[in-house]
């Protein structure tokens, strides 16, 4: 079964095309009066326009005569459309008309005329060629704004039926009075009608398609030009009303009208296709038997509720209003669906008897049909029972069908948040008018990629998309520190903790508590609450990872999870006062007072074990890599990966490193000592205990981390890992074998058990070329889903990665490795860095991998005395700076080494740790344009002479640090283009020596 209408959402074609929005009105100044109602029609037609919810109404410019309107036509291009009165001097509208035919053969005129047999009679014995229309004027301006619409679907008709699949009611009436009559009643009801099912868009360019894909009416008024339109636009017609006596051919004297000819047609329209709606009508009741006798409905046109008979038939028979399921052999009600979600929800649940028959009649595409929703009524109509084995194997299919095309709507759509038409298929939807913030930028800006590019089901068993995502804009955030009394925490030095309780003890507004009430009673899983302040992620300071993100299980009580919910997103308001933060805005040069938070709140990716929520994996890749091996180049880009929460990649965790380009080339996997030692040790999964989120400053205060042994119980293993075969030293792929757990993803990378790196290698190309610029993409997969369903593939953030047009070349050809302090070729910078007089460095004798915060809290105190006396360092410590996990380097935050110039991490004989590339700290440090070198003395990989360093005085010294002072500058150079870097001593300035 083929689901791919991602590119069929909306029409091939444009359309609509051709409007009418210039009126040329011809009548005398009496007729202009009455018509006009002393001046006011155009006011009427406006106001008609937006009662019917229409746009762009029409413009009217009045002549008194014919005479007037040719000399008009002459001197003023433009007009779209001619609307006459009868007596409006000479030459008369019937000449009139032929003249401007042969003119202006593309501008449609229509005469308007007061009913009256002695006009009627005239007409009957003019040559009326030249008219396109004739109506009859009741007074009512409704009429008018049904003329406009009819000529605008008569100019369309072709376009837009023929190729973009509008759908439309062919009116067979040959007498001007009745067709007058029956026109506004027809095109208000299907404005009306199409007015009701807007509610389904999701912004305002699903609405204009939506309108303008409502059902269009052709009119016929003899026998051959009804039958001609049905046979050219029989595939598209909801149905037909006809007259039951009419003339044969156009033009035809009404004496020589066929009595029977709506019989006659009806019947050839049953015998082509017994399921169309066709409504007769007549004066002659003796015909209803005919008409019942074709399966054809009846009205006697003398009746007094004609109009109301012709609503309820239309509404019932051409599927507009809710859609009712029917019992077919009771007739009894048995459910009504009035938008897709309970279409979706009933399909699901009606008896099978009930299922059958309305699919058996095509009643569920011609619903879609007249609502403009093609695609999906195209493949509903395709699907018939000789498709499927079984009645549920037929209804599952058209369940999946619903579902996947309502959250194809939502892609590519921010769409504004109501509480009384949201639902689970809206992908991404804004609460509040303010700035959505940098993150949520990106985030819609992936939305989009993935719908113009198609990307929600391109691959064979997995759905890419964004999670459901719902965006507190920032208007949200002033107004709670307004209302709360909150701005004197912008000057005022709080701890973390005080701050926090300050926070969490205020209140959000009202209307923002009742939407997140309405959302919650949608969620079906966890939820992640992200920050997305107005500085992140940014083409030049993109803020990586420095606010918060707290994640909250979903619990069975909703005003729970509520509560849980408003404490994490007044914890990430709190974030932003934070001292980490506070001394990344600082470094950033930006203001404390201008910063303002949005925040996104999405469901998390992955399924429930064991009390623990997890995806299969998660991770980032980056469009460029900065630390090539073997067979890789730069441009084909890198990959972290882990099992597990992506808090593990981005905090600088121990994740598999791939190229894209090359899955199946890992070094970490290629030899079993080497798995061993360098694949993930640890996996981060979300504590599904409500008592386990509690207000603190640490957002991981409820992930776990758990070891392998506890990890391999889990069903996502099956998925990741391997084991290692002890007795032959070597990975088995099956992780059901005995053995120790090893997260190899072979089975991904290796064996294609998911198209992980064509994806990521497809989203870094796309995501490259749309923003001219290198990126960093993050995403999570689930592949533990239910048999026959989809795996998931969740894009969740997308970011620049900063080149800066200062990052130099450097001429090497004088420098000596050899007299260097420090010498990488492993590096990035921005070129040459001026007036650094301090090296900092943790001495190798005493580092301790258990020890590493106590560091961590000593550098913090060092790095405040650095700023208080106005001083610039380098900074070289082992393993990860930045890392959240204490044993695989230094988990410092901003404000612990806000001053340092560059930064080093230095791999030490039993301690060496990949670089830190595809962590929010590397992202935020090559940002500030903070140089960053990567070396490993021990191996051969770069120089830290740390002999001469411990040979020089300490300005100062702790347990762990030694700060060493050099009274001239040191010459530092960090080369980003050749990816290598030095600092030695500074040397004198001839120009200063006495």
């Amino acid at each position: 079964m083929n689901r791919n209408f991602g590119t069929e959402t909306r029409p091939n074609s444009p359309l609509m095309q051709r409007r009418i929005h210039k009126i040329l009105l011809v009548c005398c100044s009496y007729d202009g009066y009455i018509l006009e109602e002393d001046g006011h029609i155009e006011q009427q037609i406006n106001r008609e326009y937006l009662d019917l919810n229409m746009s762009n109404p029409p413009s009217f410019t009045r002549v008194s005569s014919t005479g007037e309107a040719l000399e008009r036509l002459e001197r003023e291009p433009g007009f779209d459309f001619i609307l006459t009165m009868y007596n409006v001097g000479e030459p008369d509208v019937f000449r009139f008309g032929r003249i401007v035919r042969e003119r202006w053969p593309e501008i449609p005129v229509a005469l308007l005329t007061s009913f009256s047999k002695d006009i009627y009679r005239r007409i009957e014995e003019q040559d009326c060629s030249g008219l396109d229309s004739i109506f009859c004027w009741h007074g009512n301006t409704e009429l008018i704004t049904a003329i406009i619409k009819l000529m605008e679907d008569k100019m369309n008709a072709d376009e837009d039926i023929l190729e973009g699949g509008v759908q439309a009611i062919l009116l067979v009436e040959d007498s001007i009075r009745f067709y007058s009559t029956y026109l506004p009643e027809l095109y208000k009801l299907l404005l009306l009608q199409n007015t009701r099912f807007l509610q389904d868009a999701l912004n305002e360019q699903q609405q204009v398609l939506r309108k303008r894909a409502r059902p269009k009416v052709l009119l016929a008024t003899s026998y051959d030009e009804a039958l001609g339109l049905y046979e050219k636009y029989r595939n598209n017609l909801l149905g037909v009303i006809s007259d039951v006596g009419f003339v044969r051919h156009r033009g035809d004297r009404p004496a020589d009208e066929q009595t029977d000819a709506g019989i006659e047609l009806c019947r050839r329209i049953k015998e082509d296709n017994p399921l169309m709606p066709v409504l007769l009508q007549s004066s002659q009741t003796e015909y209803r038997e005919a008409a019942e006798a074709l399966g054809a409905g009846f009205i006697a046109k003398n009746s007094k509720t004609l109009l109301t008979q012709m609503s309820d038939y239309i509404a019932r028979e051409f599927a507009f209003g809710d859609f009712v399921f029917k019992d077919p052999g009771t007739g009894a009600v048995i459910g009504r669906a009035k938008d897709l979600k309970e279409m979706q929800e009933l399909i699901a649940a009606v008896p099978d008897p009930v299922f059958e028959y309305h699919t058996s009649q095509n009643h569920l595409s011609k619903w879609l049909y007249a609502r403009g929703l093609f695609p999906l009524a195209a493949s509903i109509r395709s699907l018939d029972a000789s498709h499927f084995r079984t009645v549920a194997s037929h209804r599952a299919a058209l369940v999946a069908l619903f579902k996947d095309y309502r959250v194809l709507l939502g892609q590519g759509v921010i769409a504004r948040f109501d509480a009384a038409t949201y639902s689970d298929a809206i992908g991404f939807a804004r609460m509040g008018e303010g700035s959505l913030g940098g993150k949520a930028r990106g985030l819609a800006f992936l939305n989009a990629l993935l719908q113009k590019y198609a990307l929600y089901d391109k691959y064979p068993n997995v759905r890419i998309r964004i999670p459901r995502s719902v965006v507190i804009a920032t208007d949200y955030f002033d107004e709670f520190i307004r209302t709360n009394g909150l701005e004197y925490v912008i000057g005022r030095e709080m701890s973390d903790e005080e701050l926090l309780t300050e926070f969490v003890s205020s209140h959000l507004p009202e209307r923002l508590l009742a939407d997140l009430k309405v959302f919650v009673s949608t969620v079906k899983r966890p939820l992640a609450i992200r920050s997305s302040s107005k500085l992140e992620d940014s083409h030049y300071q993109p803020f990586a990872g420095i606010y918060s993100t707290y994640m909250i299980p979903r619990t069975d009580d909703e005003d729970q999870t509520l509560r849980l919910l408003l404490k994490a997103v007044k914890s990430v308001y709190a974030s932003v006062y934070f001292a980490a933060s506070r001394a990344y805005i600082q470094t950033s040069q930006n203001l404390l007072s201008e910063e303002k938070m949005a925040v996104i709140v999405q469901e998390v990716c992955g399924t429930g074990q064991e009390g623990f929520f997890l995806p299969t994996f998660s991770g980032v890749a980056r469009s460029i890599n900065h630390y090539p091996i073997g067979d890789e180049r730069p441009e084909e880009g890198i990959c972290n990966l882990a099992m597990g929460l992506g808090k593990i990649v981005v905090d600088g965790g121990r994740t598999l490193r791939f190229s894209p380009r090359w899955p199946q080339r890992v070094l970490q996997t290629s030899t079993p000592g080497l798995a061993l030692r360098e694949t993930q040790d640890e996996v981060m999964v979300l504590d599904l205990r409500p008592e386990a989120f509690r207000t603190s400053s640490d957002d991981a205060v409820n992930v776990r981390r758990l070891d392998l042994a506890t990890a391999g119980r889990l069903r996502q293993m099956r998925f990741v890992g391997s084991v290692w075969d002890r007795e032959n030293d070597r990975i088995s792929d099956s992780p059901t074998n005995p053995g120790r757990k090893l997260i190899t993803f072979n089975n991904i990378l290796k064996y294609g058990a998911f198209p992980l790196a064509d994806i990521v290698a497809e989203m870094l190309r796309m995501g490259a070329e749309e923003m001219h610029c290198p990126v960093e993409i993050e995403f999570a997969g689930n592949m533990d889903v239910p048999a026959g369903e989809r795996c998931l593939m969740n894009l969740l953030q997308i970011r620049p990665i900063i080149d800066s047009p200062d990052n130099r070349p450097i001429d090497w050809a004088g420098i000596d490795p050899g007299e260097t302090l420090i010498y990488a070729e492993s590096a990035l910078g921005v070129g040459r860095m001026e007036g650094i007089t301090e090296i900092v460095y943790v001495k190798p004798e005493s580092f301790d991998k258990l020890r590493t915060e106590r560091i961590a809290d000593e550098l913090l105190e060092l790095n405040r005395r650095m700023r208080d006396e106005g001083l610039s360092y380098v900074l070289v410590g082992p393993g990860r700076w930045g890392t959240s996990i204490p044993t695989l380097g230094i988990p410092v935050k901003w404000c612990h080494i806000s001053e340092a110039k560059v930064i080093v991490e230095c791999g030490i004989e039993g301690f060496h740790v990949d670089p830190s590339q595809g962590t929010h700290f590397f992202q935020n440090v090559t940002s500030l344009g903070v140089g960053y070198l990567n070396v490993a003395p021990y191996r051969g990989e770069g120089r830290f002479d740390v002999e001469r360093l411990n040979a020089l005085p300490a300005a100062s010294e702790t347990t762990f640090l030694r700060r060493v002072h050099f009274e001239r500058p040191l010459e530092v150079c960090v080369d980003g283009k050749s990816n290598r870097a030095f600092v030695r001593t500074g040397f004198p300035d001839p120009d200063n020596e006495s």
